[in-house]
């Protein structure tokens, strides 16, 4: 864990210096969604509420059919469901913003930011020290109840209330033959086996 976190931390400060806001994947998906904004057409229908219609002119997704999409800035949804559903701007929310000459980056969360990614990683960890330097527990010593250790082999033990239902003689089981208390295959009486068949 703490080579994991010297090594991340090591590249975010390389991220850092190089003064980009965003990381490189937001950035990247950002690219494919603003790409796509260009084959749209925005209608204004409350520039004040900042919520659009944006319709398709070339079809991005060969499963549906051309259609249009109402988009809300202000409550940061779409039609789509990727706006509320990534909490980054979709290709809906990028042409819109486009058309009222808004920068979509004001959309894209701070959890996406470089200085605040960089936070996780900027602490570093100390080396565990040996088991004899180790300052001595005052605390309570809790032991674990072998009773409640589960047994891992065979059937699992029936934790089930037993009634005087549950307790039945066991009959023995007597002869077909001579209903003598002994198994068939036993019996004295038993007929010799078959002869030839005439």
């Amino acid at each position: 864990m703490g080579t994991l976190f010297g090594r991340r931390g090591h590249n975010w400060t390389k991220m850092l210096s190089s003064k980009e806001d965003f990381t490189d994947n937001c950035m990247k998906e950002m690219q494919k969604e603003v790409e796509k904004s260009h084959n749209y057409n925005v209608l204004s229908f409350d520039r004040e509420r900042n919520y659009f219609v944006v319709q398709e002119t070339v079809n991005n997704n060969e499963c549906r059919p051309l259609t249009y999409y109402n988009v809300d800035l202000q409550k940061q949804t779409c039609d789509c469901g990727k706006f509320q559903t990534f909490h980054v701007p979709c290709s809906h929310a990028i042409a819109a913003c486009s058309h009222v000459r808004l920068n979509y980056q004001m959309f894209i969360p701070p959890v996406f930011r470089v200085r605040n990614i960089f936070k996780v990683y900027e602490q570093s960890f100390i080396g565990v020290p040996k088991e004899d330097q180790w300052t001595p527990y005052q605390g309570d010593i809790l032991l674990h109840n072998e009773r409640m250790r589960r047994n891992k082999k065979g059937r699992p033990n029936s934790t089930r209330i037993r009634t005087e239902m549950d307790t039945v003689e066991k009959v023995k089981r007597r002869c077909g033959i001579c209903q003598g208390l002994h198994m068939r295959k036993k019996c004295s009486h038993r007929p010799n086996a078959a002869g030839p068949s005439n």
